[in-house]
């Protein structure tokens, strides 16, 4: 049995995984733009949200995040008209491609 070696290279594209995480970096600007606050409560913001959820192509950029409480963040995946009012306001705010990283076409 021959042993294939691991390439040696980096990935020109990060794994689709990864692209959908937010980093340290893009955490901390969701919430200083957000004042810290939920943006659907008001109250102290605990969580970023994907505005568009990952599992459907939503990256992890500064454009795709939304400071929410626990209890909103719930309210926000279980309630098809609150995220689709998100979906909107982002797309008017940002463009129809907010979502999207630079790897995206």
């Amino acid at each position: 049995m021959t042993v294939v070696p691991k390439p040696q290279h980096k990935r020109r594209i990060p794994k689709r995984a990864k692209r959908g995480e937010f980093s340290k970096e893009v955490r901390q600007q969701v919430y200083e733009r957000d004042r810290g606050l939920c943006q659907q409560c008001g109250r102290r913001g605990e969580e970023i949200h994907h505005v568009k959820f990952k599992s459907r192509g939503g990256r992890g950029v500064f454009t795709n995040g939304l400071t929410l409480c626990h209890l909103c963040h719930k309210k926000v995946h279980m309630n098809g008209e609150l995220t689709e009012y998100w979906l909107d306001f982002f797309t008017d705010y940002y463009g129809p491609d907010f979502y999207k990283d630079e790897w995206d076409e």
